[in-house]
């Protein structure tokens, strides 16, 4: 449905209305895993950050929720609410003026077994509903799988909410539906799953009376999950809907109206840099998304009793609910650690000796698990415990012992000792994870060999993760060669010391992207002014919202000064400042880092300055950084950095898409992101139509400095998922009177599907240019326009010069 002129009509009154009673249409009875209450989060009342919606709001009737009673029962205030898009999927084609079609070869995620087309055989509107439907083919012997994925991505954005689809779900081993969130942006927070994702429904064929319902965040990824079970009916037989309340600092998990689960803790982290200030990243634009997924290393793989023909994901509606406005001044809730008691021993393990009988399928104590083609039997005799495998299955899970509910605290050491054996030589995988956080291991894998005499296995690790009441110990012995037993006694988890490093206060290094600065982008800490000393103002009034690129707004008419203590520089490195400054007037800027001083003539506008130093070793005893804002007008300040001097800054993508412009004319599509999953940091281009010209797509690094009579050598590695090629240039910077003066002449490369490395050395023979520019072109290079979806990665660029 489009959106309609903005009319805020909450859904309470268009229940007085009179002409909706909100009814039960299912007569399915339904029992949540999880009860948890659904208070509002506490705000405060003063200094608050409210963000608006940025959607319309409409006043149509027929949108009102079916389950608004047992909503507004649980603590949904829907007097607040307003209906602002929605897709009743009526007529007879996808409306792709909000959808997206996705387009994936299989194994794209999770080892999935469908390719994502854009076709009528797999995605169909028709009686007033989209049909995903699933579709199985043999090729040459060849079995292939087909499916539908579409998505809003940058169609229909949405930035909290409450979220409701009445979908009905396929039934068969192999299948995953789902109805989910992810972030608009990777590139604000990081890729997943430090940018997050809100899975509002997730059933699994093989099992369709349990729906799940979870966020991923983190790095190393973290989740939080909810379950609903059915006591009545079936997610396959009938339609039933599925929401969620999004707000800041609490997201709530409905079924048929039901409260099934709810989170507040999360967050956002960059391996090797700070915490994002709560509550990213659930603080920015996610895009709706509806999929079937055919096979996964999750659900597992379709068999013999899988059916395709009548099965199919059917989504009656979609619905989004946003109120005007959300006070985004939250506070991440504390959490306090737990330990239960060891025993007297200090053993953490219940019934490490084995001298009582346990079910061993329950959830208590000892837990044994076959899943994934696994086949065994495991027993307790003798104080000791023994497991007769007679299929290994797929995956080293896929037969395993575990006991969870070991209390895990940060910064203390833990010994793990047991004896094991088997009747002939055998591998087994030992670990202790974190089942409710992603399942992270909490030290590395042991992967012990065994003979057929008993052997007893001691080692120990430091906790370095946040704390965990829940740990959990695995043997793991699924996909070993062959099924042999495995026997094992003497189980012991203790807690030993804590480690002395963790009392002291760990001194400031290099963050992982270079940069000396800490939260340069204004976006750690309370009020995202973490580090930082300020006194131009309010602290909660300092930093401007995201939609504004958080950054430090400097109030005019009076002095100001930003610091920041004790940067990690040393002696004899040449270093270079920069930050980023939009002025309403010309002004100079006065700075300090240690003993060096230096002014910098800002311009009105948006504009980027840089200043290069070196320190000596009497002037590293204070490095401080000092900027001082004398009476101007107001001024706002944004990504402030201290790094080595490179001439291409930030070559490697650590840093993200931090110094890059991408640009994409209206004419291409194409999408970039920095992939950490399947790349070692690097550009990411996804280019669905190159458009008609080379310039179409392009990277561009802006302020490269290049010196008349000197020699320099641009290198870098790309790839790409087709034979293809690219252009790449430094030139003058022409924007402002279209003079592009050539300083490397363009160049153009072939790509192929595994890296290359690309060299040009080239004198600067025109006037010194401090402010030269890198372009990188992936449009339609020599005139070949490519319609068909590909990648092109691009990393480790370095300008270096030769003499």
């Amino acid at each position: 449905m489009k959106k309609s002129s903005k009319k805020w009509l909450s859904l309470l009154s268009i229940m007085a209305l009179g002409n909706l009673t909100p009814i039960n249409i299912l007569a399915e009875d339904s029992t949540s895993v999880e009860e948890t209450s659904i208070e509002t989060q506490e705000v405060k009342s003063d200094d608050s950050t409210t963000t608006e919606s940025s959607n319309e709001g409409t006043s149509k009737v027929e949108y009102a929720s079916e389950y608004l009673e047992k909503y507004q029962e649980q603590g949904v205030n829907f007097e607040e609410y307003g209906f602002v898009w929605g897709d009743e999927f009526e007529g007879d084609q996808l409306n792709r003026d909000d959808w997206n079609v996705e387009l994936h070869e299989p194994g794209w995620v999770n080892e999935e077994w469908q390719e994502y087309i854009d076709d009528e055989k797999v995605l169909q509107v028709n009686d007033g509903k989209l049909v995903i439907q699933p579709v199985k083919e043999s090729v040459d012997g060849q079995d292939l799988y087909y499916s539908g994925r579409v998505n809003t991505q940058n169609k229909q954005n949405f930035k909290y909410g409450f979220f409701e689809a009445k979908v009905r779900v396929p039934k068969g081993q192999g299948y995953l539906p789902a109805f989910w969130l992810m972030s608009a942006d990777e590139n604000v927070y990081g890729q997943w799953p430090r940018a997050g994702e809100i899975d509002i429904m997730e059933i699994h064929g093989s099992d369709t009376t349990k729906s799940y319902g979870t966020i991923h965040y983190g790095n190393p990824h973290r989740e939080s999950q909810g379950e609903m079970q059915l006591t009545k009916g079936d997610f396959n037989e009938e339609y039933h809907i599925f929401a969620l309340e999004w707000l800041p600092g609490k997201i709530n998990w409905f079924v048929d109206g039901q409260l099934i689960h709810s989170e507040s803790e999360w967050y956002s982290k960059t391996e090797g840099q700070g915490e994002i200030t709560y509550p990213a990243p659930f603080d920015s634009e996610f895009y709706v998304t509806l999929n079937l997924a055919v096979g996964g290393s999750w659900i597992g793989y379709p068999d013999d009793s899988t059916e395709f023909e009548g099965q199919s994901f059917d989504i009656d509606y979609v619905r989004v609910y946003q109120k005007e406005t959300y006070d985004e001044n939250v506070k991440k809730p504390l959490q306090e650690f737990t330990a239960r008691e060891a025993d007297e021993s200090g053993n953490y393990i219940v019934n490490g000796d084995f001298s009582e009988s346990e079910e061993l399928l329950d959830e208590d104590n000892w837990v044994f698990l076959t899943t994934q083609g696994g086949e065994a039997e495991a027993s307790i005799a003798d104080n000791q415990l023994s497991i007769n495998t007679t299929s290994a299955g797929e995956v080293d899970y896929s037969v395993q012992l575990v006991q969870a509910n070991l209390p895990m605290e940060q910064n203390y050491q833990y010994q793990v000792s047991f004896t094991a054996w088997s009747d002939q030589e055998r591998l087994v995988k030992v670990n202790l994870t974190g089942p409710d956080n992603g399942y992270i291991r909490y030290f590395e894998e042991q992967e012990l060999e065994l003979t057929s005499e008993p052997q007893m296995f001691e080692f120990e690790f430091t906790m370095n993760e946040a704390s965990d009441e829940n740990g959990r110990l695995e043997f793991n012995l699924g996909a070993y060669d062959e099924a042999s037993p495995f026997y094992l006694k003497g189980v012991s988890v203790k807690r030993l010391e804590k480690t002395e490093a963790s009392d002291t206060a760990e001194s400031k290094t290099v963050l992982s992207d270079g940069n000396y600065v800490y939260n340069g982008k204004f976006q750690e800490g309370d009020y995202h002014i973490g580090f930082w000393q300020w006194d131009g103002g309010s602290i909660e009034e300092a930093i401007s919202p995201l939609e504004d690129g958080r950054r430090l707004i400097i109030a005019g008419g009076k002095e100001s000064t930003l610091m920041q203590e004790q940067l990690p520089l040393d002696a004899g490195v040449e270093y270079e400042f920069s930050l980023d400054i939009e002025a309403e007037e010309d002004f100079t800027l006065k700075g300090k880092i240690g003993e060096s001083t230096f002014e910098l003539p800002v311009e009105k506008g948006l504009n980027p300055y840089r200043y290069s130093f070196t320190l000596e070793e009497n002037q590293i005893d204070n490095t401080d950084l000092i900027l001082n804002f004398d009476n101007v007008n107001e001024v706002r300040v944004d990504n402030v950095k201290v790094q080595e001097n490179r001439l291409i800054k930030n070559g490697s993508f650590d840093a993200g898409l931090t110094g890059y412009n991408a640009f994409m004319d209206a004419s291409a599509n194409a999408t970039v992101v920095v992939d950490s999953l399947n790349e070692d940091n690097a550009a990411d281009f996804t280019i669905y139509n190159t458009g008609d010209q080379a310039w179409k797509i392009q990277l561009i690094q802006e302020q490269v400095p290049l010196i008349k009579g000197k020699t320099y050598r641009l290198t870098f590695k790309a790839k790409s998922s087709v034979d293809r090629s690219i252009m790449y240039a430094l030139q003058r910077d022409g924007k402002s009177d279209d003079v592009w003066t050539t300083y490397l002449p363009e160049q153009i490369v072939p790509l192929k599907a595994d890296y290359q490395e690309y060299s040009y050395e080239f004198a600067m023979e025109e006037p010194d240019d401090l402010q030269a520019m890198l372009s990188i072109s992936l449009g339609a290079v020599e005139d070949k326009v490519i319609e068909q979806e590909h990648r092109v990665v691009i990393d480790d660029i370095e300008l270096e010069e030769v003499n």
